[in-house]
């Protein structure tokens, strides 16, 4: 917070200050050990107060949404944390573009122009946030602090607020939890977590806890027209819905079909054994790191989580979805050479270059289960008779039921109602997409007492849900596992139900 001595103010800091000192661990402390305790309700930030923010994660996609943090003047970022220190090896989708970005920010176009490749590290947030308040906040001389564990900085500086979280998908939940029984308002990217139980554990925390999550994928909720699908699928347009497809052309990063044999030295200023976080120590190697840990179960979600976020939280939260009740799979196989004799690669570490999966997914008022499926890596599903062209787009959503289709792009825009029923529901009425533009200003909202927003952590538990069975299909080789939500567990295979909960790594335990 800024300057501010009035005694409601002090009390309140006092009481955070507090909250985080009995829930303070070292950096290789045991997260269980964290008490469950929250901030007060009434300790929300004034209307006249900066959210002290911490940003933990400071890679390419938390540097490329920075702007939006440093423009509110709502929020002030006071410390920064990654693993990584500063280097220029990461992986975004233009070679210039992310440098163009932070120069902006800064206010000069030359800024390390002597640096060739991509930017990421704590090093590098730390100067652009200091750069940019200088430069736009008169009298702003503080510094921000930066260090490579997270924990470490909030121990560190007192009266923090909030952080946001943009951390590679393993370590999601357990910094979640982690900060949430520290007292702390949470904003952060899909997924919750990438294993099953860690993930339910956060849905539980930041359903009992008063402090403001923000699930930042929520924006989606105003692309594209769901409103308008739901008010056809109801008017009786395709008959009784039947199935959902999804599909993307994800994934667009590297995938390895095999686990990496070489052993590279760790980079200068990467603390690896910090990176790996609660997964099981292995040899550093750069097809784990950066955007490309998407593609490896134990760090990443896959591309149906990446990508269905978006177009699918949507739909379970119109048709009032519960969580999957089962889930088997289809996916690409690589074929490899043993003693030259070919052989496909069993593979239960990394996701496929393409997958299909098929879900049961009950309503929740109980009038029966539809099935929804997912295509990646260029699996799209048959097209429906009478359809404009003879080939689906690389991307999109169907809606089938017993009388026929709609059609529309990835994130449910520009829905159409296939074939010739298409002119009898051109009137049908429905409300405009939820207006989430401001996305940010909703969590501030939550952060200030205003109650909690729709994209609260505990409204995309379905979803999340859901994905993460489906990954546990794959690493089961496509096998149909039967999921009972109220239990959280598999009932039919015993194996299976052991991988819903990661091999957590001595010293990260969250239970």
């Amino acid at each position: 917070m800024e300057k501010n001595n009035s005694p409601t103010t002090m009390d309140r800091r006092g009481f955070i200050a507090s909250a985080g000192a009995l829930g303070a661990v070292g950096t290789m402390s045991a997260l269980a050990s964290v008490p469950r305790v929250f901030a007060a309700e009434g300790s929300a930030p004034a209307s006249n107060e900066k959210i002290r923010l911490v940003h933990i994660g400071c890679g390419t996609q938390g540097l490329s949404e920075l702007a939006g943090l440093l423009h509110s003047p709502d929020i002030e970022i006071v410390g920064v944390a990654d693993p990584n220190r500063e280097s220029y090896d990461y992986i975004h989708w233009s070679e210039n573009g992310l440098f163009n970005q932070l120069r902006n920010l800064v206010g000069d176009p030359n800024w390390k122009s002597d640096k060739k490749g991509i930017p990421g590290g704590r090093e590098i947030m730390k100067e652009v946030v200091e750069r940019f308040y200088r430069r736009t906040r008169p009298g702003y001389n503080a510094t921000v602090a930066a260090e490579e564990d997270y924990r470490v900085l909030l121990d560190k500086i007192p009266d923090v607020d909030a952080v946001k979280i943009m951390s590679p998908d393993h370590h999601h939940a357990y910094q979640a939890i982690d900060c949430l029984r520290r007292g702390k308002h949470v904003i952060m990217h899909k997924p919750l977590g990438n294993k099953m139980i860690e993930a339910m554990q956060l849905v539980d925390l930041a359903k009992s806890s008063p402090l403001s999550t923000y699930m930042m994928a929520y924006g989606s909720f105003g692309a594209g027209n769901m409103n308008r699908i739901k008010a056809w699928i109801d008017a009786g347009a395709i008959g009784t819905l039947r199935e959902i497809h999804n599909w993307s052309n994800r994934p667009v990063w590297p995938q390895y079909p095999t686990i990496p044999t070489e052993k590279p030295p760790i980079p200068e200023g990467l603390n690896w054994d910090l990176w790996l976080g609660p997964a099981q120590m292995r040899d550093y190697h750069p097809s784990y790191t950066h955007c490309t840990f998407r593609g490896w179960y134990e760090f990443g979600a896959g591309a149906i989580a990446d990508m269905g976020y978006y177009s699918l939280w949507p739909v379970f939260d119109a048709l009032k979805l519960d969580s999957a009740i089962s889930a088997s799979t289809r996916f690409s196989r690589v074929v490899g050479l043993h003693n030259n004799v070919p052989r496909t690669i069993h593979n239960d570490y990394s996701y496929p270059m393409a997958a299909a999966y098929r879900f049961e997914v009950p309503y929740k008022d109980g009038a029966g289960s539809i099935i929804l499926q997912w295509h990646d890596g260029g699996m799209k599903p048959p097209t429906p008779e009478g359809y404009e062209s003879e080939d689906l787009p690389i991307e999109g959503m169907m809606f089938l039921g017993d009388e026929g289709a709609i059609v529309s792009g990835f994130l449910r825009q520009e829905p159409k109602i296939v074939g010739s029923r298409a002119a009898q529901f051109a009137d049908v009425q429905s409300p405009p997409p939820p207006n989430t533009g401001n996305w940010l200003q909703l969590w501030i909202d939550g952060c200030r007492g205003k109650g909690k927003s729709p994209g609260a952590f505990e409204n995309c538990k379905e979803v999340n849900e859901t994905f993460n069975l489906g990954s546990v299909s794959l690493m089961c080789q496509g096998k149909k596992l039967l999921y009972d939500p109220q239990t959280r567990t598999i009932t039919n295979d015993a194996h299976a139900n052991t991988l819903l909960r990661r091999d957590v790594r001595k010293g990260w335990e969250i239970e």
